[in-house]
């Protein structure tokens, strides 16, 4: 493998518990990067996507939210 772009980076991706978002969290894990995955309702798609990040390697986290809420978003990104 490569040197890994992302190493020691870590990523919020909303709306990574499925679709682009979950595309996009898998690749930027393969590339070395921690994610935190926010959802919205779907705990048991998050728990996959956390398990397949967890299995390249890297750390993951879920949180659940709205990200429609500007204290939630505040509190997600610290």
């Amino acid at each position: 493998m490569g040197k890994l772009k992302l190493e020691h980076k870590s990523v919020l991706i909303t709306g990574a518990d499925s679709g682009i978002g979950k595309a996009v969290a898998v690749l930027f894990a393969e590339e070395g990067a921690n994610i935190a995955i926010v959802y919205h309702s779907n705990k048991e798609d998050a728990d996959k996507v956390k398990a397949e990040i967890k299995g390249l390697g890297r750390k993951s986290i879920i949180i659940q939210g709205d990200v429609s809420d500007y204290e939630f978003c505040r509190k997600a990104a610290e």
